[in-house]
C-alpha cells in the first residue's frame, strides 16, 4: 500500500516537473521573441569579402548593401582578447582597413547591421584578409592588340601631364594616344611617323619626337600648333640615328638619347645645340645602345646596357653603378628613380641603392615609364599591348 502511494507521489512530481519545465521553456521563447522583434528587425549584411594580398598597406572590406539599413558596425577579431572589438560604426559598405600591424597574417571580420541600439541585425558570417606587406599594387591595365581606339602595336614611350593624363607613343602606328588615368581614352593626340618620346615644358608647350622623317624634333604650343622643328637623319650636329627617351631639366632644356649614335643632346627650346656627348663603348662616359634619360637631383642619369651613368648639366662624367637587372626608361620624383626594369619598375635612390621591385611576377616586357600625380606608377606591358597602373595603398 505505501509502495503504490510512493509511486504515485513520484508520476505526481515528474509530471508537474515537465509541466513547470514546458512553460519555462514557452516563457523562454516568448522572451526570445520580444527580444528579435525589438532588435532583429532588419536582415543581417551579406556577401561579406576582405580582401587577401591585393594591397600591400591595407585590406578592403566590403559586404552587399541591405535594405533598411541605415548604418553598419565592422568588427575585427582581436587575437589578444580572442574576442571581436567594434572598429568602425559607417554608412558606406566599403572600408579600408589601415591598422594592420604585420603583413601576410590573417584578421577576421564580421559586420552587422546596426540603426540604433533598438534595431540592429545578427551578424554576417566572418572572413579573413591579409596585405602583401608591399607598397604599390597592380590596379589596372588597359589596352589590346589592334589598331583601333584604345589600341596599341608596339607601344615603347609613355608620359604625363601635369594633371595625371597618361600618353602612350605608338611607333608601330604612328600615334600618340591620351588616356585618363584610369585608361578612358580621350584623345588621338599626335600624329607622327614612328611616334618616340614626348615631354611637357612648365609654359604649357610639349615636344614630340619621331623618326624616318622630315624632322626628328617638334614644338607645339598648349593649342597643338607647330612653333618650331629640326633634325634629320645622320650623325651631325642636327643629326640623329634613332631617337629614344628625352627629359626637360629645370631650365627648360630638352636632353635627347640617340641610341645608334651612341650619345646624348642637349637641345634649348628654339633648337640651338647647347651639348652632346657619349661615343660607342663601354668605358665609363662611353655608351652602349643607350636607352633611358632622367634629369635628377641637378644630374643627368643615363641608363646604358648592364649600368646606369651619371653627369653634371655641363656633360662630365661623375659615377656609373651596374645593375643586374635591365634598366630601360627612367622617370624621377622626389628623392628616387622609377626604372622600367622588363620584369618589374625599380625604385632606387640617386646612389644605385634598390629600395623595392615594383610589380614583380605581373609583367612579362616592361620597357616605358611614367608617373602619375598621386605617385602612380605607369608602365607597359609591349609584347601584351597593355598599359599598367600601379598605385600605393
Amino acid at each position: 500500500m505505501f509502495k503504490s502511494l510512493s509511486c504515485q507521489a513520484l508520476l505526481c512530481l515528474i509530471l508537474f516537473t515537465a509541466i513547470l519545465s514546458s512553460c519555462q521553456k514557452d516563457v523562454q521563447t516568448q522572451i526570445e521573441t520580444k527580444t528579435i522583434t525589438d532588435t532583429l528587425d532588419i536582415d543581417r549584411p551579406i556577401n561579406l569579402k576582405a580582401t587577401k594580398g591585393f594591397y600591400g598597406t591595407k585590406i578592403t572590406v566590403t559586404w552587399t548593401p541591405m535594405p533598411l539599413a541605415q548604418k553598419y558596425q565592422l568588427w575585427r577579431f582581436d587575437n589578444i582578447t580572442q574576442k571581436y572589438a567594434l572598429l568602425k560604426e559607417l554608412a558606406d559598405t566599403t572600408f579600408d582597413d589601415t591598422s594592420i600591424a604585420k603583413s601576410l597574417t590573417k584578421n577576421f571580420y564580421k559586420v552587422r547591421t546596426f540603426n540604433n541600439t533598438a534595431s540592429y541585425s545578427r551578424f554576417s558570417d566572418a572572413d579573413f584578409g591579409y596585405t602583401s606587406g608591399l607598397n604599390y599594387y597592380k590596379a589596372l591595365s588597359f589596352g589590346s592588340e589592334g589598331k583601333g581606339v584604345g589600341q596599341f602595336d608596339f607601344a615603347l614611350h609613355l608620359e604625363t601631364d601635369k594633371t595625371g593624363n597618361i600618353y602612350v607613343s605608338d611607333e608601330s602606328l604612328n600615334r600618340v594616344q591620351k588616356f585618363g588615368i584610369n585608361g578612358n581614352f580621350m584623345e588621338l593626340f599626335y600624329s607622327g611617323s614612328g611616334a618616340r618620346a614626348i615631354g611637357f615644358f612648365n609654359n604649357g608647350n610639349y615636344v614630340a619626337t619621331r623618326t624616318q622623317s622630315s624632322s626628328y624634333i617638334q614644338i607645339f604650343n598648349a593649342n597643338k600648333q607647330l612653333i618650331k622643328e629640326w633634325g634629320v637623319y645622320g650623325t651631325g650636329d642636327n643629326g640623329f640615328g634613332n631617337v629614344e627617351e628625352l627629359t626637360i631639366d629645370d631650365d627648360q632644356n630638352i636632353w635627347i638619347v640617340d641610341s645608334l649614335n651612341d650619345r646624348i643632346k642637349k637641345y634649348d627650346q628654339n633648337g640651338n645645340l647647347l651639348l652632346k656627348f657619349g661615343i660607342e663603348g663601354r668605358a665609363n662616359g662611353q655608351f652602349f645602345t643607350p636607352l633611358g634619360v632622367c634629369y635628377f637631383k641637378g644630374n643627368i642619369y643615363v641608363s646604358d646596357e648592364g649600368r646606369m651613368q651619371v653627369f653634371d648639366k655641363t656633360g662630365k662624367y661623375l659615377r656609373t653603378w651596374k645593375t643586374s637587372d635591365n634598366y630601360k626608361a627612367i622617370k624621377a620624383k622626389g628623392d628616387y628613380l622609377y626604372v622600367a626594369g622588363v620584369s618589374y619598375v625599380i625604385k632606387t635612390d640617386e646612389n644605385g641603392d634598390v629600395q623595392e621591385k615594383i610589380g614583380v611576377g605581373q609583367l612579362n616586357f616592361a620597357q616605358a615609364i611614367a608617373l602619375g600625380v598621386n605617385d602612380e606608377i605607369i608602365t607597359n606591358d609591349v609584347y601584351l599591348r597593355k598599359i599598367v597602373v600601379f598605385k600605393k595603398g
